[in-house]
């Protein structure tokens, strides 16, 4: 990089999405450990299960309104696309959970806790707080 060059700052709605993001991903990845711990034995687990599901599905919806501000301040469409896709599985997966589907449940959790992580680090992505900014700059 050019000593005269300035890195580009990160928008602070970017910021906030990807907050959003990160604290999503991480109770999701938090969500699959107390599961796997009250299904090999620790019972206790479960109401922790419950209330870090639900604790998830409002982070979700954090998640979603961050990316709609961060939309409508500029940013691309995909963030919202996939945070909306993100709040209709969780919200399968606590009908799921709810009615004892444990095979389906587990499965959909998976899928859940990969789709997360996929999300969290396409927004950190070098260069994707820049790439639209670059693209609407004219001379550029």
């Amino acid at each position: 990089m050019a000593p005269d060059r300035v890195p580009a700052r990160r928008p602070p709605l970017l910021i906030l999405v990807q907050t959003a993001a990160t604290v999503l991903m991480s109770l999701a990845i938090g969500q699959a450990g107390l599961a796997a711990a009250f299904l090999t034995g620790s019972r206790s687990l479960k109401e922790w299960h419950e209330f870090n599901g639900f604790l998830l599905a409002a982070v979700t919806v954090l998640t979603l309104v961050a990316a709609v501000l961060y939309q409508r301040g500029g940013g691309p469409r995909w963030p919202v696309a996939a945070a909306v896709l993100l709040v209709l599985v969780e919200a399968v997966q606590i009908t799921l959970g709810e009615a004892g589907a444990a095979g389906a449940h587990i499965f959909l959790g998976v899928l859940f806790v990969a789709a997360a992580t996929l999300y969290t680090s396409y927004l950190f992505r070098p260069g994707f707080s820049t790439a639209r900014q670059r693209a609407a700059t004219p001379g550029r």
